[in-house]
């Protein structure tokens, strides 16, 4: 929906350059407050109520509030101020959100159903709020600097005037992952404000405190009919809008139940990648599901050169290295989009087991419960035979995780491999990690989906003044259907998702079997002479040399006959980063 910048004194330049690095993400409207304490800068990217007496930096009263993202209840938190005489001259959220603030203080965050990053600041009591939603949708950054706290939906206006140090921390988690789960970025001493996080800064000191948590329903008895009725309300709250919605299409069950529930007028975007004169059948599905519902459909084709001349400016966009390939597929879409708010299917994979892991997992989780010699904990050479004897969840989510994948212990000089007491979490508890699928796909969800999918799309449509909505991630199919029942989330026999496919088969009848999902053929494209030659230039003395990186063992990977594209791609996006920053 917007930006918002700033920070604990008066200064319009320094504000006005923060601000400049936020334009793309609020096209339609800027404005500033400033009093002698405070500087508080907002770009507005209009969705809701797009008249400009809705614009932010929004007061009332004492209260100056700036924030980025939707709030889905708002016209009931609106009805319940009406009843308490409060009056209306919008029809925003924002103007709902800053009097719920005065009427409950910060108890009014728990009332909130969005995707939200708020700053708050009270005028006479001298006190700023800074909170972000629970699932961590709506990025934002913060630091404090000669006794004054800076905030920033994005970290580059952070490092303005700065001298910056890369956060070693950070790089080698990436370097075991592909993202960073810290909650310090790769820039030392810049923070991210984690989900569901309240910072209150009063008397130049900052208080910090974790203040949304999920409210898990643990019924193991929800009916069929409630949990599609649910999923369905889920999916209208997040389509209000007052300017039109596009769907992210596939040929998979996510985009497609949120395509047959939808009532609206939409249009549909597909990414395609032809390669060895075929065409990828994903993107052939989703087609045929766009013309069965008769939506105007868009289907955006990447070829290798349009990938290969993306890098560096998608690691401008990211402004941290994420080693994802499907950051292509993102920015390509991004810049064909013509709407200002974009539904996704991320998220139902982690929910309603979606990964062909999680049934592993789950056949694990069982073993584990009769097996009276897992306390044994053998170290075999074969990863399936010691995860009979894992009895933590984490521990269990590690040996599925992306650390299998990437192979930089030799290609980074600073490697240290990151065990699973050594993984950082935010909602997820380490005391209660006993083995079960619910916990692994929580910590999932409490990491790299975070770290990795939601940055990923918040950063780069956001570029392209698009807004994503997640409907998987609303806190309430959270909280409802990830600790449901994984005996009717899994099925051995069947493909992935059974509960899906069951509530919805009548709207599902003509989709691909098993999702693709919009990874590209990067893996076929790194064993072409031209693709993999552009490759090894970004790795050259021509292009840039960091002592962090041992070149010849990433020229021996290059040199594989077998490439692995996950650690090629991550090693492309360190390297770009690094040279950005001349680190």
């Amino acid at each position: 929906m917007c930006a918002i910048n700033g920070f604990s004194f008066n200064n319009s330049l320094l504000l006005k350059k923060m601000m400049s690095y936020c334009k793309k993400r609020g096209p339609d409207w800027e404005e500033t407050y400033y009093d002698e304490d405070i500087s508080i800068g907002h770009n507005r990217l209009s969705i809701l109520d797009i008249d400009n007496r809705s614009n932010q930096p929004f007061i009332y009263k004492n209260f100056i509030l700036s924030f980025n993202g939707e709030i889905y209840n708002y016209l009931d938190l609106k009805k319940e101020l009406e009843q308490k005489g409060y009056k209306f001259q919008t029809t925003s959220d924002t103007e709902v959100l800053i009097k719920l603030f005065y009427e409950y203080n910060i108890e009014a965050f728990k009332r909130l159903s969005g995707i939200f990053s708020i700053s708050i600041w009270d005028k006479n009591k001298k006190i700023l709020y800074l909170i972000r939603d629970i699932a961590g949708v709506k990025p934002l950054y913060y630091r404090e600097k000669n006794g004054n706290i800076f905030f920033s939906t994005l970290i580059n206006p952070l490092l303005i005037d700065s001298k910056v140090d890369l956060n070693l921390k950070a790089a080698n988690y990436f370097n075991n992952f592909g993202y960073n789960d810290l909650n310090e970025t790769f820039y030392k001493n810049v923070f991210k404000v984690l989900p569901g996080e309240l910072l209150i800064y009063k008397n130049n000191k900052l208080i910090k405190k974790k203040f949304l948590n999920y409210n898990f329903n643990l019924s193991k008895k929800l009916s069929d009919e409630f949990i599609k009725e649910k999923i369905k309300d889920i999916i209208k709250k997040q389509t209000v809008s007052d300017v039109p919605i596009a769907l992210s299409l596939s040929g998979g069950i996510d985009s497609n139940i949120l395509l047959a529930n939808i009532n609206k007028n939409l249009k549909t975007y597909s990414v395609s990648f032809s390669y060895n004169n075929n065409k990828n059948l994903d993107s052939i599905f989703a087609a045929r599901r766009a013309a069965e519902y008769k939506t105007e459909h868009n289907e955006i084709n990447i070829s290798d050169d349009d990938f290969m001349d993306s890098l560096e400016l998608i690691n401008d966009l990211l402004e941290e290295p994420i080693g994802n390939e499907n950051s292509v597929s993102n920015y390509f879409l991004s810049k064909n989009i013509k709407e200002k708010v974009l539904l996704v299917g991320d998220g139902g994979d982690e929910i309603f087991t979606g990964y062909n892991k999680y049934r592993s997992i789950y056949f694990f989780s069982i073993i584990n419960k009769i097996n009276f010699l897992k306390f044994l904990k053998p170290h075999s050479n074969n990863k399936n035979l010691d995860r009979f004897f894992i009895s933590n969840s984490n521990e269990m989510r590690l040996s599925f995780s992306n650390q299998n994948l990437l192979n930089n212990k030799k290609n980074y000089k600073y490697y240290n491999q990151i065990k699973s007491d050594e993984v950082y979490f935010n909602h997820f508890n380490k005391k209660n990690s006993d083995l079960s699928l619910e916990n692994v796909m929580f910590a999932d969800i409490d990491t790299w989906v975070q770290n990795d999918v939601l940055l990923r799309n918040d950063k780069i449509y956001m570029s392209n003044g698009i807004e994503v909505r997640v409907p998987y991630l609303d806190q309430e199919m959270i909280e409802n259907f990830l600790f449901y029942s994984s005996f009717k989330k899994v099925n051995f026999l069947k493909k992935t998702k059974p509960l899906l496919r069951k509530l919805f088969k009548n709207q599902l009848k003509t989709i691909l079997k098993e999702k693709k999902g919009f990874n590209s053929p990067f893996n076929f494209w790194i064993n072409d002479k031209k693709n993999i030659n552009k490759i090894k230039f970004f790795f050259s003395k021509e292009y840039y040399i960091s002592d962090l990186i041992d070149y010849k063992e990433v020229q021996k990977a290059l040199d594989k006959k077998y490439k692995n594209s996950f650690e090629i791609y991550s090693l492309l996006m360190f390297q770009i980063f690094l040279k950005k920053n001349n680190f």
